[in-house]
């Protein structure tokens, strides 16, 4: 009598096993399977990450920067296979108030200009200059941000009149610029581009590039000139002071944006640091 309960013990036992096996087999072939919906129709499924989730690999350095031109290093992410670009600093590390005769060590805006010159955004005016209170023309800003999106092939042509010499310095970057709606031109069908870029142009630029995020509803009444920022260029000043791009200057107490005042190139590469600081754009 024993002996048959232990006959029967045991073959529960191994029943119990099989159908673990079982069980471990089926998930193990659900997961090597390819998904079907209900008529019985393989469906593709990928591998995705959450927004800020990747693991990205140590990198892969793709053009090696020298003294003179910055690098490019790629990572690739080890869940979903996405890559991302990163720009690399160029291998000098003299700062630039040794550079340039007029970049005083003591400037408020030098980690900024050695942020745009390291990165080759913005060099000198010369070897030896880098004229921070000079005006930055709406072609050079084009340029700037096109060099930031790494100077990809453009097709087409320009739709601005005043834009037309295929051999100008600025004419791919103005083609590429339209194309993406960072920059529009005037109702007169001109880009003016060496016409000086005024402050909230310059915010507008920057704001288009990010894609016009949605602004909350925040008042510039901080600001003494508040009124003077244009019906179009509202919600750009907006979001370029609400992420900290923009602070405004003070004058006796008082806040003020200057919005159509010129951009100053010490003020350009203020902008431009503040604004790239906020994306995964360099190492």
């Amino acid at each position: 009598m024993a002996n048959m309960k232990w006959q029967k013990r045991l073959m529960s036992l191994v029943l119990a096993g099989c159908m673990s096996v079982s069980v471990l087999a089926t998930a193990a072939m659900a997961a090597d399977v390819p998904a079907q919906d209900g008529q019985g129709t393989t469906v593709e499924t990928a591998v995705d990450c959450a927004a800020g989730a990747h693991a990205w690999d140590a990198g892969k350095v793709t053009v090696e920067p020298t003294e003179t031109t910055t690098g490019i290093k790629v990572y690739t992410c080890k869940i979903c296979g996405e890559t991302k670009t990163v720009r690399l600093p160029k291998l000098t590390t003299k700062p630039v108030s040794e550079i340039f005769t007029d970049v005083p060590a003591a400037s408020w805006y030098v980690p900024y200009v050695q942020y745009v010159y390291s990165y080759g955004l913005m060099d000198g005016t010369s070897a030896t200059t880098f004229a921070p209170k000079s005006p930055l023309t709406r072609a050079m800003v084009a340029q700037i941000l096109y060099a930031q999106a790494y100077k990809p092939e453009v097709t087409g042509e320009s739709v601005f009149s005043d834009v037309t010499n295929s051999d100008s310095w600025y004419y791919d970057a103005v083609i590429w610029a339209s194309q993406n709606k960072v920059v529009a031109g005037y109702p007169d069908g001109t880009f003016q581009p060496k016409g000086n870029v005024t402050r909230e142009e310059l915010a507008m630029m920057l704001y288009a590039r990010e894609g016009k995020p949605k602004v909350s509803d925040w008042s510039l009444k901080a600001f003494a000139d508040a009124d003077k920022v244009q019906g179009w260029a509202k919600d750009a000043i907006v979001w370029a002071n609400q992420v900290g791009i923009i602070y405004g200057s003070a004058d006796n107490g008082e806040l003020y944006l200057n919005p159509q005042g010129n951009a100053t190139r010490a003020e350009a590469a203020t902008m431009l640091s503040k604004y790239l600081s906020l994306k995964d754009w360099a190492d």
